[in-house]
């Protein structure tokens, strides 16, 4: 499976331009246009094109450390910013403290990469010549995938964006704000395409697990619909991604393994953001968004002093820690908690390990996604730290089954709904539930997606989307009207000519 992500990290380095999408980012004449114009006429170039397009999935450090994982995570209550104090990667620190700006490098990053990745999808879309042949055709079903991909996460964390589906023709050439209803029109009509034209996972060789499949156009159709509020459609989406369950699609048998190399591109996933390990080590690291491994895993390790004892952790750099709330809300017989999260003494009596709190911590140690000797490559001089090549798991069925819970509650079918959490929690060896209907299955579902998904980047929307997120976030700084949503970077305001003062989200 590392040789997908050794593809993916040498092929990336293909740009088809440096033309962004947005003007707000247009700073420079477009470099290889006239070269572009005469592309995308061959299955390769089109293929390597793409790749470029899937690249933008994990470009963690863009603009210095601003990884979309992380940013989704930092508002929730289930970590703490941590590092090595409150000056300690100031970008991180204010998303966690809910103390954003127009300026925040992180919140910049995270518009820029989604637009980086539109401008490549539709690059793809619209200037394909070839035809009569079925591999550019299911490509450019994985371009509409990733299209929609993009835009939905803009339109989750912005509000309506600029609906750019072309390339601008000129650097000064703007685009006013589309509403999120017609955002959300054009995910819906590019995920129709991308089903339509794309396999089911299974029909991938190995080395092409890293792509967009049917499910995953399934799954994302199918949480669009769900974020809108239309239970019904969502149904019937989540519907067909669950009547392939056990060939295309099912939960893996065993919870410690999913966040490991042994499960990536697995049964349960439906979308990944690849990385690989490349035998860095402080001579030749890159600190860009060419270093290919996932260094956040090492960033959100335990900061020492610390001694992972049996527990096979290896000391980090202190993100991202996770908090006693969300080690409150395991049941205590519930065997996900120590999978997720430990305290120090647990640490201490279970692994006979020792950790000393640092800055955020919280007496907690993460035991899911993250610092695992076995998960990074420390042979021939290589730097451990640098070394981690965990995948982000993007999409999962479990994810799938809860969403689906939620619309079939929503749609009056507490009895099925009840059914799919058992399906998640009982996977892992927590105790199956009867009899839960109404609010208190919304509350466990609410719950169940707290604990099953946590450090995944789901929680934070969730609150929002549901209207919880100031009953439950408002004591660590969480502003109603305000922080729903980020705001739109202020050099998209400033250099757009179709954007002003009145473009800007409530509260900025």
């Amino acid at each position: 499976m590392k040789n997908i992500k050794l593809l993916i990290s040498v092929l990336f380095l293909f740009t088809v331009s440096v033309l962004m999408s947005c003007k707000g980012f247009l700073d420079v004449d477009p470099y290889g246009k006239a070269d572009a114009d005469l592309y995308y006429s061959t299955e390769e170039e089109v293929g390597l094109a793409l790749i470029a397009a899937y690249d933008m999935v994990h470009s963690d450090q863009l603009n210095g450390w601003s990884s979309a994982v992380f940013i989704k995570q930092l508002p929730s209550d289930g970590t703490n910013c941590g590092g090595g104090g409150a000056s300690d990667q100031p970008q991180y620190q204010d998303l966690d403290d809910f103390n954003w700006s127009t300026e925040n490098a992180g919140i910049k990053a995270y518009y820029q990469v989604n637009f980086y990745g539109i401008y490549r999808c539709n690059q793809i879309i619209n200037k394909t010549t070839v035809e009569g042949s079925a591999l550019v055709d299911r490509m450019i079903a994985e371009a509409k995938f990733l299209r929609a991909y993009f835009f939905f996460e803009l339109n989750v964390a912005f509000g309506g964006v600029p609906l750019r589906l072309q390339a601008p023709e000129t650097v000064t050439e703007g685009m006013a704000r589309s509403t999120p209803d017609e955002v959300y029109a054009q995910i819906e009509a590019d995920l129709a395409d991308a089903i339509a034209g794309l396999p089911n996972k299974s029909e991938y060789s190995q080395a092409d697990k890293f792509r967009a499949s049917k499910q995953s156009a399934q799954a994302l159709l199918g949480k669009a619909h769900l974020y809108q509020k239309d239970y019904s459609a969502a149904i019937n989406v989540f519907e067909d991604i669950i009547a392939v369950e056990g060939t295309e699609v099912d939960l893996e048998a065993d919870f410690a393994e999913l966040f490991k190399a042994s499960t990536e591109f697995g049964i349960e996933s439906l979308f990944e953001a690849s990385f690989v390990s490349e035998g860095k080590n402080w001579g030749n690291a890159n600190w860009d968004r060419v270093a290919d491994d996932n260094r956040h895993i090492q960033l959100q390790g335990p900061r020492g002093p610390f001694d992972g004892g049996t527990s096979g952790i290896l000391a980090g750099w202190g993100f991202n820690a996770p908090t006693q709330k969300l080690y409150d809300a395991f049941e205590d017989t519930d065997p996900r908690r120590l999978m997720t999260i430990i305290s120090t003494q647990e640490l201490e009596d279970i692994y006979g390990g020792s950790f000393i709190d640092g800055h955020d911590t919280e007496s907690m140690i993460r035991t899911k996604l993250t610092t695992y000797a076995s998960e990074t490559n420390g042979d021939n001089g290589n730097t451990p730290e640098l070394n981690f090549g965990t995948n982000w798991k993007l999409i999962r069925y479990a994810d799938v089954l809860l969403m689906a819970a939620e619309a079939y509650h929503f749609n009056g079918a507490d009895g099925t709904a009840l059914d799919l959490v058992n399906q998640v929690r009982m996977r892992s060896g927590a105790s199956e539930l009867t009899g839960i209907t109404g609010d208190a299955l919304f509350d466990l579902i609410v719950n169940e997606r707290q604990v099953e998904l946590a450090y995944e980047g789901h929680r934070f929307w969730d609150l929002v989307r549901w209207g919880l997120a100031d009953d439950e976030l408002s004591s660590l700084g969480f502003i109603s009207g305000k922080h729903e949503l980020f705001p739109i970077p202020l050099d998209e305001i400033l250099n757009n000519p179709e954007m002003d003062a009145s473009s800007q989200n409530p509260g900025y």
